[in-house]
């Protein structure tokens, strides 16, 4: 690959804008944190601060962040910087692209992936048919698929930037994560509109940030083992408690 500034690999950015990217390092670091010490950590956080003005790459020098940890921090060194990456790379978090002017290489290009997650759940199908495992290949829809979507309408899973524009886009990019399927990111949504139907005190951010923190909690649930024969009505009831809890504290500072 021929070096260059940034903007000449912006076409990497496997992410939508920086929200969606920051979703998926929280899943990340769920699953890897505790596999890198915590000088590895400051490099990889320093590499994640880098990546943010195009939304998952940078092609910053290793020295130049290297540098910047010592900056009101315990700083690392280069080779704590280079085995944080073999990690990365090792897990799949990170894609390393070298770059070369003429013969000679220059800097690196860090391309963050999407997370990705073999853990199985068990769940019934959105009618239906909710996926068997917590997966987040990149699905792209290729022009064949685009020019049968009408006539397979019913038969075709259409991904999250095909879901309605009522659902808020920081849940869509969290469910994504993990169901990157429209109908099943609107079915979440439509949970919390009918839980909270006649709750007419609960703005759209009240419901916006209960329906986060609940499908967190939902996935947390899922990864230590809790059996869903539906997870609709697994994250139905993650919501009910929710709003269990805070009637309780209302009756109580009454």
């Amino acid at each position: 690959m021929k070096s260059g500034n940034i903007e000449q690999f912006v076409h990497l950015s496997k992410f939508i804008d920086k929200d969606e990217f920051n979703n998926h390092i929280e899943q990340w670091m769920v699953d890897f944190k505790a596999q890198f010490t915590k000088g590895e950590l400051i490099g990889l956080k320093r590499l994640i601060r880098y990546s943010c003005k195009y939304a998952g790459i940078s092609n910053a020098k290793i020295q130049t962040i290297v540098s910047a940890t010592h900056n009101k921090e315990i700083g690392i060194s280069r080779s704590t910087f280079e085995r944080m990456l073999r990690k990365a790379k090792q897990y799949g978090i990170l894609t390393v692209h070298n770059t070369f002017c003429g013969s000679n290489q220059r800097h690196n290009v860090y391309v963050f992936n999407r997370y990705q997650s073999i853990r199985q759940v068990e769940s019934q199908s959105y009618k239906n048919e909710v996926p068997e495992t917590i997966d987040v290949a990149n699905q792209e829809t290729s022009h064949a698929e685009t020019n049968n979507i009408n006539t397979k309408r019913n038969n075709t899973r259409l991904d999250a930037t095909y879901a309605s524009i009522n659902v808020p886009a920081r849940l869509t990019g969290l469910i994504a994560c993990y169901y990157n399927d429209a109908k099943i990111i609107e079915e979440f949504w439509r949970v919390i509109t009918v839980s909270t139907y006649y709750l007419t005190h609960y703005s759209q951010q009240d419901k916006e940030e209960m329906a986060i923190m609940a499908f967190k909690q939902l996935i947390r649930a899922i990864k230590f083992g809790k059996k869903a024969k539906n997870i609709f009505g697994l994250y139905y009831s993650i919501v009910t408690d929710i709003l269990d809890r805070e009637h309780m504290k209302i009756v109580i500072s009454a």
